[in-house]
């Protein structure tokens, strides 16, 4: 039986997300999680290409030779752990959980995210390639930034085991619950990536922009947040949740309690220290600090602790600590009018057809 397409496959109105039958037909007739395909949905809708803000770009080229030194520097060290961070997942997602998918709506929902995430990185390339005339120093100075790749080995290095076990998985067939606890740990890196350790480094970028300068990169960096934000976190979290409604996923999670809960606290510490880093050496910004921002680090991990019934930190705030990001992270706030500005979020599918049922009369025509 060929493993690209299953013809023996007969579980298509409920076949499982993972471990199930090997996939055969794309298939749209059955919609088993619904949740998760409008996700997918709501991910083409707000298609957008990297290139669409190269031109905008070459403006901040005098922002990065004029600005203040602790402002370059801010940019420069989020732009490492960005792109980074956005290359890693635009690889990591397909390649490790391709042998593993058997459902139609969670193969092509994480194609196109792992797309959507190429774009990101594309993006923070793009931003060098048209920032500075220099781009081989700054890429250069960039992989140079060691704290960018500690704030980054906790995930990858729950990433690294997953697609390991995945591999030989797909050589060898054999399934056992400790291949299935390490791609359920591989989900849970991945919501922890997309909705704790991100949204500081946008911060920052919001915060400089804020000021008026690199506004471009500010306007792009937005759209990398809302992807972020309102599809990849939550998608994250809704395939969890249909996992741990599954015998094998209550088992995974039941058996990785403590590990999960200390990847969070991990990744919050891993916040900690990179902010610490970034306000070291006297750096600072206007409109945020170090404790506003330890605090929006916690905001952001909040539903991620309440969502496995941890918990929380005890200095967790009750309301957003940054009201500037309120703003930022609104997708309304980046459906302007054609005639106003070029849309990287105008919605695809503006028209829903809604004729099926109707019989025209097409007498005379």
């Amino acid at each position: 039986m060929s493993r690209l397409f299953n013809f023996s496959k007969n579980d298509y109105e409920q076949t499982p997300l993972i471990f199930g039958t090997t996939m055969g037909l794309m298939d749209t007739l059955h919609r088993p999680y619904p949740e998760i395909w409008d996700l997918y949905k709501n991910t083409t809708r707000m298609d957008w290409d990297e290139q669409e803000f190269a031109a905008d770009f070459m403006s901040c080229r005098t922002d990065f030779a004029t600005c203040d030194k602790t402002v370059y520097d801010m940019m420069i060290i989020n732009l490492a752990y960005q792109w980074e961070a956005d290359s890693t997942a635009s690889r990591a997602i397909i390649s490790t959980l391709a042998p593993i998918i058997s459902s139609t709506d969670l193969w092509t929902a994480w194609q196109r995210i792992s797309d959507n995430e190429s774009v990101h990185a594309a993006t923070y390339s793009e931003i060098v390639r048209c920032g500075f005339e220099d781009t081989s120093t700054v890429m250069q100075e960039i992989l140079n930034i060691q704290q960018a790749q500690k704030r980054l080995t906790i995930i990858v290095d729950v990433f690294e085991q997953a697609y390991e076990a995945s591999l030989q998985y797909a050589l060898d067939r054999v399934y056992s619950q400790e291949l299935y606890d390490k791609i359920f740990m591989f989900v849970v890196a991945l919501y922890c990536l997309e909705r704790i350790q991100f949204m500081a480094s946008f911060a920052i970028t919001f915060a400089i922009a804020q000021t008026g300068l690199f506004m471009p990169i500010g306007k792009a960096v937005q759209k990398i947040c809302i992807d972020e934000y309102f599809v990849h976190a939550p998608f994250d979290q809704a395939v969890l949740n249909r996992l741990m409604q599954t015998e094998e996923g209550l088992m995974a999670f039941n058996r990785n309690r403590d590990k999960i809960k200390k990847l969070i606290d991990d990744v919050v510490q891993s916040e900690y220290d990179w902010l610490e880093f970034a306000f070291s050496e006297g750096r600072e910004l206007t409109g945020v600090d170090i404790e506003s921002l330890n605090k929006w680090v916690l905001w952001n991990a909040k539903p991620v602790y309440e969502f496995f019934s941890f918990s929380l930190p005890t200095d967790t705030p009750t309301k957003s600590p940054l009201h500037f990001m309120d703003d930022w992270i609104n997708i309304s706030k980046v459906q302007g009018a054609p005639q106003e500005q070029k849309l990287g979020s105008y919605l695809l599918g503006g028209f829903i057809r809604d004729t099926d049922n109707l019989v025209f009369d097409t007498k005379g025509i």
